[in-house]
């Protein structure tokens, strides 16, 4: 068993498929996540594509939704809950026949990318509000600068973060909505 501390961006997780693909390729195949850790277990190079889509617990039944992805030769391999729906992650060795996409066209990425960045965009105003407003105000009311300071700052990378993810979902949208 292997494990790597990666970390990737909701907007960049195209990439992340890229790394595991290039693991897998190098005889470690991706069976984990947790807490940015990746973790792999050892086995020969093998070819093989993974894809990443995210699934929302009102999207319909689960059971059918990855039986839909076995039946185009997709396994799933691992899930991981969060905001109200869950990241799955699938595999597919280059040798099976069909697509290594499991998008079959435009509009259904641009639904992806959507259905991310809004929640996204709902979970990084809810923390805001639940989280770091209360604390700056706390550290205003207690005249704490130093607090203060640190609270705004912390408050601002995450605010970058999340608003870098957002921003880059709504390109990507656009540039589907374009070229699709």
């Amino acid at each position: 068993m292997k494990k790597v501390f990666k970390f990737f961006t909701v907007d960049n997780f195209e990439k992340e498929e890229l790394y595991l693909r290039k693991m897998a390729q190098k005889g470690w195949q991706f069976k984990n996540y947790r807490g940015f850790r990746y973790y792999f277990e050892k086995d020969k190079p093998q070819d093989t594509y993974y894809r990443i889509d995210y699934h929302a617990s009102d999207d319909g039944d689960k059971s059918e939704y990855l039986q839909l992805f076995r039946d185009s030769g997709w396994e799933p391999i691992f899930s991981l809950p969060i905001l109200d729906g869950e990241w799955v992650y699938f595999k597919k060795n280059n040798s099976q026949t069909g697509s290594t996409e499991i998008f079959t066209d435009a509009s259904s990425k641009i639904q992806l990318f959507r259905k991310i960045k809004k929640r996204w965009a709902r979970f990084a105003l809810l923390l805001f509000i639940c989280a770091f407003l209360p604390l700056i105000v706390g550290s205003l009311i207690f005249k704490s600068p130093f607090l203060f300071l640190f609270l705004i700052l912390i408050s601002g990378g995450i605010a970058v973060l999340y608003g870098k993810m957002i921003v880059n979902l709504a390109k990507k949208i656009q540039k589907l909505q374009e070229y699709g």
